[in-house]
């Protein structure tokens, strides 16, 4: 489930918040297929191999403040998130997995004349790390454009369970 809301100006300013929910659950999986905790899912600068589970419930919230500044065609915005989720077995509630917690804010740099339009420097602080962890709390990364799914129907077809 994925929100976001409308534009709210504040003076010169404009402020949006995006709210994610994803659960993702297999049935009748084959054993070494696991789900984790991973950049595609959220967590930019964090990995760990030995934490996984048969299903999975990521909840992310994201406020952006959009400035009116714009420095030769580069324009700015600040922003906080928070992201929380669990990974657990399958006969097991949610809150007895493991979990892991992060927050933390950033700043997006938008230029649409340069190749890579959007870079984006976040900094993150994860409170509640599980073992063997290795963390980058600070990552630089282009970022793309937010291309909301349109509700055209399409073809049948696999959903990948990652």
């Amino acid at each position: 489930m994925k929100y976001f809301s409308n534009l709210v100006r504040v003076k010169n300013f404009m402020i949006r918040n995006f709210v994610n929910i994803n659960y993702t659950r297999g049935f009748a999986r084959y054993t070494d297929e696991r789900l984790k905790f991973n950049h595609e899912n959220g967590f930019s600068g964090f990995t760990n191999d030995t934490v996984s589970g048969t299903q999975r419930v990521i909840c992310s919230l994201e406020s952006v403040i959009f400035s009116p500044l714009n420095f030769y065609g580069f324009r700015f915005a600040f922003f906080g998130f928070a992201d929380i989720s669990f990974i657990a077995e399958t006969n097991q509630l949610m809150i007895n997995g493991n979990a892991l917690s992060a927050i933390g804010l950033g700043l997006r740099i938008r230029n649409d004349n340069l190749v890579i339009n959007t870079l984006q420097i976040r900094l993150g602080f994860f409170p509640n790390l599980p073992l063997y962890s290795s963390v980058n709390h600070l990552v630089v990364s282009g970022e793309q454009l937010l291309k909301p799914k349109t509700f055209d129907p399409g073809p049948p077809s696999i959903i990948p369970y990652r």
